[in-house]
């Protein structure tokens, strides 16, 4: 069967599955889903020479029957409690294949904040940027995700408001068949609002598809620390796409930790709208098997006196693969950018691949802007004299490999998360390090 086949049998087979969802004419949501929908069919289901997945190839994934969650799964406040983090326990959004559950949700210090999408949409500004950017979406699995979101979730932070205290969102997924989850959240933060977040993935059993939207609404003087740990099962999908939108003097650090799946791709839309803005975007993966991990980010300086810094590294075994498809759009008028991009790749074996390609697009005069990336293996000048100093070759061999991730885990401001991904991101090179 040719590859457009597969993909046109794959785009009837969602299609057709849209239309067994409940409520679909009834839902607030629907004129958002219905638009989605055609935007996902004028779209279509990448080919392997599509722009957007040069490196990353769907075909097992168009080849598999997903159906949609009926919200019947079930999660123990066991498995919950233990992947929630120490000083999170009052503020934690819990959802479970894709869905708010409030049973497990601690909502002490945010409800105030929460607010379903379905009666957000009074708010007429933010009703206007979801028409837009679903009517002008690019990337096929948002559209898709978009098309079936059932309900959605507005966290909202008021002018001059810190949440003092660090929001978590979990994601449990329960799998067991190839079940797609959309989870959609549209975070607004007003003039001068702080908060912090960390969110983390995870599923009970494998199998599953979530397919998540996320969109950060930043106004002037606010600021975000966002990490994100995926650490779904082996044996599962997980595509994200996440919109920042930063206005006058807002910042966005975040960080990514990744120890991939059969197919994880996180795809990143950042546009610095006003003067001052910054965003640091830093990424971290460690992979194995033929675990692969695949960031696809578009910056877009649309302002003047705009920072962006990228920062990504690549642990990969195996037979895993890792890619990096950047590129910083620097528009004219926005001078006095300053832009970076690295990305830095250790290889651990002669069967696994890294790709990268950065780039940049500058249609103004007076910017800063550089881009690299490495590839390389273990230095043997550094793994032999480590060897001298009295260290085996397995304990220098991961010594190396540990300092290598760590740069970046380090960056992560919740000692919490950095001491997790210690012990269990970085514990998969231990098997491997001989």
């Amino acid at each position: 069967m040719t590859d457009t086949l597969v993909e046109s049998s794959a785009e009837s087979a969602f299609l057709d599955l849209h239309k067994k969802l409940p409520g679909q004419s009834d839902s607030p949501l629907a004129e958002f889903r219905q638009a989605a929908l055609n935007r996902f069919e004028t779209l279509g289901f990448p080919h392997s020479k599509h722009e957007m997945y040069t490196y990353s190839s769907t075909k097992g994934m168009v080849e598999t029957a997903f159906s949609v969650s009926d919200g019947s799964g079930k999660v123990s406040e066991e498995f919950v409690a233990g992947h929630i983090y120490p000083g999170c326990e009052s503020q934690c959004l819990v959802f479970v294949d894709g869905v708010l559950n409030r049973d497990l949700s601690r909502l002490e210090g945010v409800s105030t904040h929460l607010v379903p999408l379905s009666e957000a949409l009074s708010d007429q500004e933010l009703k206007t940027y979801l028409s837009e950017t679903i009517e002008n979406e690019n990337d096929v699995f948002a559209s898709l995700s978009s098309a079936f979101c059932a309900e959605g979730l507005v966290f909202k932070v008021g002018d001059n408001t810190q949440v003092s205290e660090t929001v978590q969102v979990l994601f449990v997924s329960t799998g067991g068949s190839p079940v797609m989850h959309t989870p959609r959240l549209v975070w607004q933060l007003g003039k001068l609002a702080e908060v912090k977040v960390i969110e983390k993935f995870v599923g009970t059993e494998g199998g599953y598809f979530v397919n998540t939207v996320q969109d950060w609404l930043l106004a002037e003087g606010a600021g975000v620390s966002f990490t994100q740990i995926q650490a779904d099962p082996f044996d599962s999908w997980h595509f994200s796409k996440t919109r920042i939108c930063l206005d006058r003097n807002s910042r966005f650090h975040s960080t990514n930790a990744s120890s991939g799946t059969q197919l994880a791709r996180h795809h990143y839309d950042v546009r610095l709208q006003g003067e001052g803005s910054e965003l640091r975007l830093n990424g971290v993966s460690v992979l194995d098997g033929k675990e692969q991990v695949h960031n696809f980010i578009r910056i877009h300086h649309e302002a003047p006196q705009c920072v962006s810094h990228q920062h990504f590294k690549n642990i990969v075994n195996g037979q895993a693969r890792s890619s990096f498809d950047g590129t910083v759009i620097v528009n004219q008028g926005a001078q006095l950018t300053s832009s970076n991009q690295l990305i830095n790749n250790l290889m651990l074996s002669n069967d696994c691949h890294a790709y990268n390609k950065p780039n940049l697009m500058i249609f103004a005069d007076d910017v800063k802007c550089t881009h690299g990336a490495t590839i390389g293996q273990i230095d043997k000048e550094q793994w032999f004299y480590l060897q001298t100093r009295g260290l085996s070759a397995k304990a220098a061999k991961e010594l190396l490999t540990r300092s290598f991730a760590k740069s970046i885990i380090q960056t992560i401001e919740f000692p919490e998360v950095v001491t997790e991904l210690n012990g269990t991101l970085l514990k998969k090179l231990e098997a491997r390090n001989g």
